[in-house]
Order: structure tokens, then sequence, then C-alpha cells
């Protein structure tokens, strides 16, 4: 008996048939009219099709981002590794330099020099593969005794005799003349270095002789005349193989004498040859690496078979390796980094792609009752995508492009100064995660179609009648379920104080920095999420008894619809938690960074200062050494130093004052301990001294007030006084040594101090006393540091030549400012930093995108709805008020949530993030911040968002037609 299918029977059809119809739907002829029709449905939704191309775009620039950023930076460390060359000293990029030694190899002939020359000469560059810009050959002699002309006497000097190409183009002649090739039986013209000249005292015109090897000293020896004196033009120069001060004792001849006249007299001159080479390398990118380090490996290959001996000495092979791994390793942690931002962009995908597909659901359940298969309407939707797809691949790149930048010139959380412009481009890599990224946004956004796709138009109205049915993740419980991770994880972390149990004492490296929090604040959200309707119950009977009929209303509707608004809730709720933590977390590790140099360093710059000079005076100089005795201890000046204030007439320093830390010991009830004297100037510390107020129980101005009281007066560390029961008033006595002379000196106990900037607690206990107390009782000054607060923006270099000026006999110990710049710009921070800074944006960005079209097709799902409480009698002010209630009780719960478990991850989870930085890494303690302003700026845009949400839809309100939403009903 044949089986019948009726319109909206959900049986499945044959598979020869459904193979029939695919073949139909997507063969040639129907291709263009399905993509007409898809075309007109990506116009029909104009509006969520450009938001669902919003977020690819951000999807795909945030993910380009990355590798971009990598890539710029890795190349700026390149580039400032390869520049530091042979002790220290500066070289360009890319430069090369080949060598054959004859001290290690002996000496060799031209003959044997002339085949790898000329492969240096014309086959270089086309071996490396990279445009030469500069080339250099140099060769000398060995060394050799310089004689007067007669050839009798000693040695005026040893000499080699050379010749570099290019020479005279980076020279001055500053006496005589460049020389001229040498003819066959006169002597050979040569140059001499003013250094040289100026040393024995040699003049152009003056004729020498070099002599020969012992065994062969006539017949290799050559007279030589002076034909000018150079110096150095430009001592920066990229043409310098070596630095020019080691070419003092080097006399320079033309190649052509080197190559005809050396040659005939010495059959091997060839002691020392050098190729310099310089590469245009700005091309090369980490996906090039691996190449280029071939071709450098073929080279030195090439050049040893040619010339047995000759090896490369300096080349951008091992550094090249080093930006390679660390290019991989940077872009692999800020990758894991950004999963956060990429997951709330892809759940604002689902969000937009839902509301979509909501809207369309009547017409999928109608296509499939009318034959279309599962796949065929997903295949609609995929059009869609990949079109939407094609659009965001090309502004998303460049997105990419544009937020890789902004990172280089990133010093913190939301902090962009424009700097240098690294070369910023697309590699390999970037293009692969683009088009990897656009494939995962492109499936998240067909998740919501292919639940929708199953429905016929029968049962999609049975499930249309079950809407107020929890979402998936709520019936299974899974938010309740991850509460046990996040529980395990922050147990873990409590078990080992810090994420550096992960392998890492850099915060900056470490995955869990973000992973652990996130997962908590997503599981809170959801939990939040869940009571939210249970929150909205308890207010709606509250509400009950107050007037007014919006209130009520919107509580009611909130209470008995979750599914109309979980998605936009937790997408509020999420944005201002992640926000909120990112922000604290930023703002955290920058003021402990700052706390932590400070105390390193106490204040801005710190100098040590020697003094002006020493040893005895008077009568007693030149006298055996006594032992000082107390009458004549005051007379001595072993120590002279200029007033303190002198500091002052630097340009840039605002205040100075002295402080002297001294290894002492503390005679405490019959028994010594070895301990710390700070001896400070309690008037200038306050002003200079960077401070803490948890660094003791009371303040610096009242501490410093304690030591007015008596010159005995001291702050002692309160674990030590502690551990001894000192009491203030009690007194004890401190042995001083700072003027090799132990002096027992009486103190008393003003007050106590947990910690003092450059003292640890692990070096053992320390006391804070009066400078000037310590010496007058030892009998005099003995060097001590100077700490130096600065005005905004002083220069470095201003303050070291002031330092010069005063004749101060100083050397730096620190310089605050400069060790926090370099710390900004580490890659892994500054990238860090970046990435936060640029996924704060989009993610607020993307969070008020989405509440604007949840708010504009909530209006329009609920239209009807709208029509009959306007029909029984609400007014329109009243409707605007139900509609403000609702959206201001979705946005203010989202709020008020976000920043609950924004704060509340940012005071579980930032402690752990205290490592780095030596030993002594827990000091100063970690103090949360919460970054309240930042939070303060997403109040605003949130409250924005809420503004441009009631005034659409009191625009909508004011275009609704009573008879319209009553006539449509069910049809709308």
């Amino acid at each position: 008996m044949a089986t019948t299918s009726t319109p909206g029977s959900s049986q499945p059809a044959a598979p020869g048939l459904s193979l029939k119809r695919w073949g139909r739907w997507w063969s040639p002829g129907s291709l263009v009219g399905v993509l007409r029709v898809v075309s007109r449905r990506l116009w029909s939704h104009l509006g969520l099709m450009l938001a669902i191309a919003v977020g690819f775009i951000v999807a795909i620039g945030l993910t380009v981002s990355i590798p971009v950023y990598a890539e710029a930076v890795g190349y700026r460390i390149l580039r400032d590794e390869l520049a530091q060359g042979e002790a220290g000293s500066k070289r360009p990029p890319f430069a090369f330099m080949f060598r054959y030694l004859g001290s290690q190899s002996g000496v060799i002939s031209w003959r044997d020099y002339a085949p790898l020359d000329e492969y240096m000469r014309t086959q270089l560059a086309e071996r490396l593969d990279l445009p030469i810009t500069t080339a250099v050959r140099y060769v000398a002699t060995d060394k050799a005794p310089l004689m007067p002309s007669s050839g009798v006497g000693k040695p005026l000097i040893f000499v080699n005799t050379a010749f570099a190409t290019d020479f005279e183009q980076h020279i001055e002649i500053i006496d005589g003349t460049f020389p001229q090739p040498a003819s066959a039986d006169g002597p050979i013209e040569v140059l001499i270095s003013e250094d040289l000249s100026a040393r024995l005292g040699f003049q152009v015109g003056e004729e020498y002789l070099i002599l020969g090897p012992q065994e062969q000293r006539v017949e290799q020896s050559y007279p030589i005349r002076i034909a000018g004196v150079w110096r150095v033009r430009d001592p920066g120069s990229d043409y310098w193989f070596y630095d020019p001060t080691t070419l003092y004792d080097t006399l320079f001849v033309p190649e052509e004498s080197f190559r005809e006249r050396l040659t005939a007299i010495n059959p091997k001159p060839v002691y020392v040859a050098t190729w310099y080479a310089i590469a245009d390398g700005s091309s090369v990118r980490s996906s090039d690496v691996a190449d280029v380090r071939a071709r450098i490996n073929r080279i030195a290959t090439d050049i040893t078979t040619i010339l047995p001996g000759s090896r490369i000495d300096i080349s951008p092979a091992q550094a090249l390796a080093e930006h390679q791994r660390q290019v991989q390793r940077l872009t692999l942690i800020l990758t894991i980094f950004s999963i956060p931002v990429l997951g709330l962009i892809a759940y604002f995908i689902l969000l937009v792609a839902g509301l979509v597909v909501q809207r369309q659901s009547n017409e999928i359940a109608v296509l499939r009752s009318r034959g279309a298969s599962r796949i065929q309407v997903l295949g609609i939707y995929l059009l869609e995508g990949l079109l939407l797809g094609a659009v965001a691949l090309a502004l998303g790149v460049a997105l990419g492009q544009g937020a890789g930048l902004l990172m280089t010139w990133t010093r913190s959380f939301l902090d962009v100064q424009p700097g240098e412009l690294l070369p910023i481009e697309l590699t390999p890599d970037a293009w692969q995660r683009a088009w990897q990224m656009l494939a995962l946004m492109v499936i998240a956004s067909l998740l919501p179609a292919f639940g929708v796709a199953r429905y016929t138009i029968v049962s999609f109205k049975s499930e249309r009648a079950r809407a107020t049915r929890k979402p998936f993740w709520q019936r299974m419980y899974l938010d309740l379920l991850l509460l046990i991770p996040v529980y395990y994880g922050y147990t873990l972390l409590q078990q080992r104080g810090t994420v550096s149990f992960l392998g890492t004492d850099d915060p900056f490296a470490n995955p869990l920095l973000l992973l652990a929090p996130t997962l908590y604040i997503f599981t809170l959200a959801l939990v939040a999420t869940r009571i939210f309707p249970l929150t909205m119950s308890v207010l709606e009977r509250v509400a009950q008894f107050m007037s007014g009929v919006a209130t009520v209303t919107a509580l009611r509707y909130l209470a008995r619809t979750p599914g109309a608004y979980t998605g936009p809730v937790l997408l509020l709720t999420l944005t201002l938690s992640l926000a909120t933590f990112t922000a604290s977390m930023a703002q955290t590790l920058d003021r402990h960074l700052i706390d932590q140099v400070y105390y390193e360093n106490g204040s801005d710059v710190r100098f040590y200062d020697l003094g002006q000079g020493g040893g005895l005076s008077g009568p007693m100089a030149g006298m055996q050494p006594q032992q000082p005795g107390p009458s004549d201890a005051m007379n001595e000046a072993r120590f002279m130093f200029l007033p303190v204030t002198d500091y002052l007439t630097i340009p840039g320093v605002a205040a100075a004052t002295r402080v002297s830390i001294s290894q002492v010991e503390i005679s405490l009830a019959n028994r010594t301990i070895p301990a710390r004297f700070i001896g400070v100037d309690r008037v200038d510390l306050p002003g200079v001294i960077h401070w803490r107020d948890d660094y003791a129980g009371e303040s610096l101005g009242a501490l410093m007030n304690r030591l007015a009281d008596d010159p005995a007066a001291v702050l002692v560390n309160s674990a030590f006084a502690a551990q001894n029961r000192l009491r203030p008033g009690d007194r004890f006595e401190v042995i001083m040594n700072d003027l090799d002379r132990k002096v027992r000196v009486p103190v008393i106990v003003a007050g106590y101090v947990n910690l003092f900037p450059t003292v640890y607690p692990g070096d053992g206990p320390f006391l804070i006393g009066n400078l000037d107390y310590a010496f007058d009782m030892q009998g005099g000054q003995y060097p001590y540091d100077v700490w130096l607060r600065l005005t905004p923006g002083a220069d470095r270099n201003a303050i070291d030549e002031g330092i010069c000026e005063l004749g101060l006999r100083t050397f730096e110990r620190g310089f605050a400012p400069a060790t926090i710049i370099t710390e900004h710009a580490r890659p892994e921070r500054q990238g860090f930093y970046g990435l936060l800074s640029v996924g704060f944006i989009a993610s607020a960005f993307l969070t008020v995108l989405g509440f604007l079209f949840y708010s504009a097709l909530s209006f329009q799902r609920r239209f009807v709805e709208l029509g009959m409480l306007r029909a029984i009698g609400l007014s329109t002010r009243q409707l605007g008020a139900l509609l403000a209630w609702e959206q201001a009780l979705i946005i203010g719960v989202g709020m008020i949530g976000g920043t609950l478990i924004g704060v509340t991850a940012s005071q579980l989870f930032i402690p752990f993030l205290q490592v780095r930085r030596g030993a002594n890494s827990q000091i100063p303690p970690f103090v949360v911040q919460i970054a309240w302003e930042q939070i303060t700026i997403i109040y605003i845009i949130f409250g924005a968002m809420l503004l441009a949400a009631v005034l659409i839809t009191i625009a909508l309100l004011r275009q609704m037609k009573l008879f319209q939403a009553v006539k449509l009903g069910e049809a709308i």
C-alpha cells in the first residue's frame, strides 16, 4: 500500500529522492537562483547581517593582530641583537664578516687568496639571496718592525701593511695626499693614522724601512714613504669593519701596491683577509629564517672548501633562530590569552545569528515542510556566511594590521603612545590564522540554524508553544557542574601560592593568568543568569504593592520569559566582568611594577657619593696612623662632601636627600646581632622617598617626627622588635664601624616600621636613625647614597652632565624611570596589554551593538503583544516606560552582576600573579587595585547604550499602528 505525505508531516523522504532533490538544488542552472535568494535574504535583514559581518571582522582582526605584532616586535628585537657586535660595539643588522687568520692557519699567497675573493665579489649576494648594501675587503700583512730608512737601530714600532676597499671615501686626509700605486723600484707610499703620527712624530715625506722575517730579512724588506696622515670622517659609519682606533698602527696602501709590489717582495703576504658585507634584511620574516640560515650554512661550506681555514665570524644565523623561536612563542602565548575575548566575540555572533534565525524560523519550517532537506537549509545559511566572510576577510585583515601597530605602541592597558613605526606586514601565518578564524566564525553562525533546521511547520508550532523552556545548559546544570573545575583550579593556586608552578615566573608568559579567572567569570555569569529570573520574581512580588503598571508588568515579563533575555544578560555580564578583571589586573601589575622598582631603588635616581677627597690632613699627615682617640676623632676628615643641596642645581632634580645603609651589630642582652643601620635626613626624606602606607603602622611624617624627638631615636623593623620584645623607650647600643673604627652608639626605640625601600627583611633586621647622629658619634662623615626626585620629563644625560660639572665623585646605583620604560617595552608585557586593550574596545563595541539590535528586534517580536496592551488601555507613555524598565533592569542587573563577578575574580586570582624579579619577588606585598576609572567608563558606555535603546524604542512606538498589530495577530 502506497504511503502519502501530507504537508507538515515530519516523515523523512526516501534516500533516492533526497539525492535527486540535492542535485536539482545545487546544479549549475539552479546555483544562480540560490545565490539570488541568498542575496535577497541578506538584504531583507541587512542590519543583522552587517552585525554578524562586524563580528567576523573583529574576530579576524584580533586573530591577525597577534602574528602581525609578534613579527614586528620580533624584528625589533632581532635588529637590536644583530646590531650588538663584539665587545658591545654597534653593528648594522645583517652584517656578515668572513675572515682568514694567518695566526691560526698560516700565511698565504695572493694566488691562494684570489679564488675566495672572487667568490665574495661575484657570488655572495646571489648565494645569500639578499641585496648587499655595503661590501668591504681588507687584507693585511703580519706585523713587522718599522725601522729608520738606514735599517740601523731599534724598531720604532711594529706595524702591518694593509689595504681596504673604498677606504679613501671614509677618512679625512689632514696632511699630505692619498698614496699612489707603487712603482717597481721606489718606496711604497703609505697612509698613517693621526694617532700614530702624534705618538711617534712621523711627518709626511719621511722614509722608513719595514723589515722582513728574520729568515729572509733582506730579501723581504721594503722601503716606505709617508704620503699622508688620515683620521676617521665618521666613526659611526656602517663602513667600519673594525673599530677605527685599532687601526692606528696599520699602514694603508692602495690595493694595486699590495697586489703588485708586496707580492713580488713577499710570496706569502696575506696574514689577515677580511670580507665585511652588510645585507638588506628588512624583508626577512620569521617564515624565511630557515631558508636564510640554510643559505648561510651553504656559504660557510663553500668558503671552507675554497680556502681551508676561512670562516664566518659574524652572521645573523644564531639571532635569526632565536628570533624565530621568540616569534613562535610570543604568538602562542598571545593566542592563548586572546581566547576569552574571542569567546566573547563568538558568543556575540551566536546571539545575533540566533536573532536572525529566530526571525526566519517560520520561513525555515515552511521550507522544510515543502521538501527542503536540512542540509539544503544549512547550505543557504552557509552561502550567506561565506558571502559575509568574503567581505569580512579583507576588512578584518586590514583591521588586524592596524591593531598590531597599536599593540607595538602600547605602554599599559588602554595607554597607547605613538612611537617607532615597525614593519607591519601580513605573514603566511597571519593569513592562515585569518582563514581559520573565518571558518570558525562561519561555523558559529550556523549553529542556531542547525538547531532550527530540524523543525517542520508542525514541530515548529509545537516547540514555539514551549518557548518559555530554559536553555539547554540550564536544563543540564552545566553552570553548576563548571563550579567543580573552578574550585579545583583556585584550590591548586592557593596551595602553590602563585602561577609560577606552571613553569615560568613571568605572569605575562603564563596562560593561567587569564584562563583560570576566565573560567571563574564564565561560570559565575551562567549562575547569575540562572538566578536572574528568581530575582525578578522577588522584585515583582515587592512591586505589586507599588503604584504603576509599567514596573510590575516589566518585572513579570522578565520573570516568566527567561529565554527571551538570557543572551543579552549573559553578554552584558561577561563583558563587564571580563573588563573589570582585566583592567584591575593591568592596573595592579602596573602599580606593582612601579612599587617593586621604587622599592629596589628608593627614589627616581640613586647615586653613591664617594666624597671629594680623603686621608689625614693637618700636622699629622704623613705620620704613622694611630688609633684615634675621643678627642682627635672629631678633627679628622677622611671624607669631604659637597652639600647635598648642590644636587638641586642640576637641571631636572626636584629634591635630594642623603641615605646611608651600613652593616652594624646590635648589642642586646649580652649578645650581638648583625643588622643594618639606615641613616636618613628626616627633613628631606619625605620629599624624595617612594613610600607606601603599608610600610609602617603610621604615616611617614609621624615616623620622621619620632626621629626628631631625640637624635638617638631609631625606628626598628617590627618583626625584630616583636622577636626581642622591644618597646618604645627601650635603650640599647649599636656597634658601628663605618670609619674603620668600632664605636658603640647608644640608641632609643622610637617606633616601628614593617618595610623600608632598598632593604629586604630576608637580609636581617634593620634600624632607621638620624644620619647626622651616626656621623657625630663616629667622628666624621663617610660615603653615602644620594637619592633624587626628578621633575617630570627630566633628561638622564642632562643629570649626568650636571654631576660632572659639579665635580662630584659618584656612580649610579639605579635609575627607576629607565627600568620601568625597559619593562614596559618587553614584548610579552606590551603584547599582553595591547591585546587586552584591543579586546576591551572590541568587546565593549560588540556588546553595545548586540544589545541595540536585541532592543529593536525585541520590540518587533513583541509587536502584537504590545498592540494588545495598547488596545486594552495602556498609553504610549506607559508602553515606553514598560520597555524602558525592562531594558534598564537587564542592563542594571548585567552591570551589577558583572561588576561583582569581576571584583571578586580580581580579589581571588590577582594575588597569585606576584611572581618575577628575583628572590624578593614578594616584597613589597601585592596590593590588588580595582580599576574603578575603567569600570566607570564601561558604566558610561552602558548608560549611553540604555539611552540609545530607550530612544529607539520610543521611535518605534510612535510608528506603531494599533490596528496593524491587532489585525496581524499571530502572523507577525
